[in-house]
Formats: C-alpha cells, sequence, structure tokens
C-alpha cells in the first residue's frame, strides 16, 4: 500500500481498502481519497474516536472551486467506509443519501466516421518524441485495440506479452474489473497489425514484460495515454466544446454502440445477441450492457428489431 494513514481510523481504513481490494477494485479508487480523509481527520480531529455527524458533514462540505461532482465522490466514498464500520460492529455516523446532491448521468461521446478516420490518420502520423520514446509505434495500436475491442483503458495498460496470443488472435483479460478474467478475440485486420507492432517492438524491448512497455519499464501510466489522446485529436485538427470533450473510456461506449448498431443494419436480433456482447466486454451482468441501448439513435431503437425495456438507469460507475 503505497499511502500512509496516521489518524485514529487508520487501522480500519487499511482494513477497508484491502476488503475492496479483494472484491476486484483497485486500491487507488478508495485509497486516495481516505487518504485524503485521514490527512483531514490528523488536521482537524486527532484525537476523534469514531466518525461523527460534525466529522462527516465538515468533510462533505463544497470546498472553494472544488466541483459538485468531485464533492460527490467524495462523500460516495466516505458513505461506503462508515457503512462498512457500522457493518463491523463500530459506531459512525451515515451521511444520509443525496447530502452532497444526485450525481448527473454522464453521457459518453460517440465519435462520427469523420472524427475516427480524423483521429487514428492522426494517430498513425505521429511524429517520433524524445520524451516519449516509441509513441508513433504503440499510439496506432493501443487506440485501435481499445476501440475495435471495447477493453477497459486498465486492460491495455496492465496487458503482459504472454497474454496475447498472436497465433489465434486472443486476448487473456486478467487484470479485469472484479477480478473477472475473460479472453477476446481480436478481428483479423487487428490481430494482423499487433503482430507487425509486436516484431518491431521485440527489436526495440526484447525483454519487455508488457505488450505495450513504457521504454522506461513498467505499464504505461493512465495520464500518458490521456496526454496522447487528446494530442491526436489536437493534430487531427478537431475541437470539442467545453464541458463535452471525450475521454479515452469513450473507446468503450464507442464499441458497444456501434456493434448494436452493425447488428441493427443487418437486421440481426439484438436482444439475442446482448448476451454475447455482455460477456465479451467483461460486465457483471446484461443490464449494465443494455445501456448502451440510450446511446442507440432513436430511429434505430424503434425498429422492431429492439423490443426491450429503454429505461435502465446509467450506471453510477464505470463499467
Amino acid at each position: 500500500m503505497k499511502y500512509i494513514f496516521n489518524c485514529q481510523f487508520s487501522e480500519d481504513i487499511q482494513s477497508y481498502i484491502k476488503l475492496r481490494c479483494s472484491l476486484g477494485y483497485e486500491e487507488d479508487t478508495y485509497a486516495r481519497r481516505l487518504h485524503s480523509f485521514d490527512e483531514f481527520c490528523c488536521e482537524h480531529y486527532p484525537s476523534a474516536s469514531c466518525i461523527t455527524q460534525e466529522i462527516t458533514e465538515h468533510w462533505c462540505t463544497l470546498r472553494p472551486n472544488e466541483k459538485a461532482g468531485t464533492l460527490q465522490v467524495r462523500t460516495r466514498i466516505l458513505r461506503d467506509f462508515t457503512k462498512y464500520l457500522v457493518s463491523v460492529g463500530k459506531s459512525a455516523y451515515l451521511v444520509p443519501h443525496g447530502f452532497a446532491g444526485k450525481r448527473e448521468s454522464f453521457i459518453p461521446y460517440l465519435y462520427n466516421n469523420t472524427e475516427l478516420l480524423s483521429f487514428f490518420e492522426a494517430a498513425d502520423h505521429l511524429s517520433p518524441h524524445k520524451l516519449s520514446p516509441l509513441r508513433e509505434y504503440v499510439i496506432p495500436v493501443l487506440f485501435r485495440m481499445l476501440y475495435c475491442c471495447g477493453l477497459r483503458p486498465q486492460e491495455v495498460r496492465h496487458l503482459k506479452s504472454d497474454e496475447v496470443n498472436l497465433a489465434d488472435g486472443s486476448l487473456y483479460i486478467s487484470d479485469s474489473k472484479r477480478n473477472k478474467d475473460r479472453i477476446v478475440v481480436m478481428s483479423d485486420d487487428l490481430l494482423q497489425l499487433c503482430i507487425q507492432y509486436s516484431k518491431l517492438i521485440e527489436e526495440k524491448l526484447p525483454q519487455r514484460t508488457f505488450f505495450f512497455e513504457n521504454p522506461s519499464g513498467g505499464a504505461y501510466a493512465a495520464a500518458w495515454i490521456q496526454q496522447q489522446f487528446f494530442k491526436c485529436w489536437k493534430y487531427a485538427g478537431i475541437s470539442f466544446e467545453k464541458g463535452h470533450r471525450p475521454r479515452v473510456y469513450d473507446w468503450r461506449h464507442n464499441f458497444a454502440t456501434h456493434r448494436i448498431i452493425q447488428w441493427m443494419n443487418d437486421e440481426k436480433n439484438v436482444m439475442n445477441l446482448l448476451p454475447y456482447l455482455s460477456i465479451y466486454m467483461g460486465h457483471e451482468s446484461v443490464e449494465y450492457t443494455s445501456y448502451y441501448i440510450h446511446l442507440v439513435p432513436g430511429q434505430l431503437t424503434a425498429s422492431h428489431l429492439s423490443e426491450w425495456d429503454c429505461s435502465p438507469e446509467v450506471p453510477d460507475y464505470e463499467d
């Protein structure tokens, strides 16, 4: 654990983080926020023996220049932690639902064909950069894998070389959400691209562990991937309105939505195929996959091929 906790609740915080990790969540999801809470308690309530209403309401107050969404995340994580404390028989104040306001549903950015072509054209022509060695080889393949396989960004970043089967085109996803491993099969054209990339990169990094390995060692950081993502859009000459910028995670949403639209265009029974898409994407249940129906253009959802309940709520976390 890279964070050190010093407040009166430090042992409980560490036990809670270990529990979340055992359920498949990444440590940093909770550790970073709870580390901030730990520092807050050390500063304001160093002798507190339980998390009281006063502590909770002080923590759950909007700070100067803080976005409402950030406050809602801080509040949710503290509520989850205090629920854990209560479940193990300790006293803690539970912040009421809605205390920090209702979370706004996030609408993923769906790319049109022109944007897709422009992005990958820019990615294919990235010039070498001394601060990002080998990016001109990594980026075109990495982003195509994200889009063509609908993977989560962390799944691509942590993909090991021995988890990419270049003989049959399969990917073994071992670092999946909630520790659920799965196998994802690539298309033939993506497989050929990966074969070319692997031959080239083996000459540069013959002992690499990760399929997309940072030349300095280890997996690429999420921040670096995001930086290259926006550079590609910049080089493509495409800008976005403030508050409506796409995210790296949106490749996954685009994969799912475009697959459903393709099935509809081919007049296939989407309801019969949706469970396969759910398994392919590593969803906990098909209900999460059905969320993508909301992103399909209205004229298609009105089709006789899509007789479903189009009222599931948007998941309140990344799928």
